[in-house]
């Protein structure tokens, strides 16, 4: 028979499984990520000098000063040091999108991937 230790133990390192199991580093997003579009409160800006977002694939991320780690759940992208933007949301075609409100203004961010490694290459492609 397990003590009340060894029961709380167990579920400790169970639950540790399964959250990392859960939520890790997605090596099919490590890249550079350029700012795509911008657009605060329906209007469009540009973001063609922000500085890029890195990916790298020990799941650690840098986008200027700011360094720190992410972590990938379901279609979401969490980076620890973001103290605005909140999850971004994985689309297709290698995009990651920031939506958050900043000073009442509602903020819609896009990042494209700008050298990715594609994982499965598209039907289309000519096979050497």
């Amino acid at each position: 028979m397990l003590s009340k230790c060894g029961t709380l133990l167990m579920s400790l390192m169970l639950g540790s499984c399964l959250w990392s199991s859960s939520i890790q580093a997605d090596s099919s997003l490590v890249g550079m990520y350029r700012c795509r579009s911008y657009n605060v409160s329906g209007g469009g800006g540009s973001c063609r000098l922000a500085p890029p977002m890195v990916l790298n694939s020990d799941g650690t991320y840098n986008m200027s000063s700011e360094h720190g780690t992410y972590e990938i759940k379901d279609d979401q992208i969490f980076l620890s040091k973001s103290k605005i933007r909140g999850p971004g949301k994985i689309k297709a075609g290698h995009q990651i999108v920031f939506e958050y409100s900043y000073r009442g203004l509602q903020h819609t961010v896009t990042y494209g991937c700008q050298d990715c490694q594609v994982t499965d290459p598209s039907p289309s492609s000519p096979v050497p």
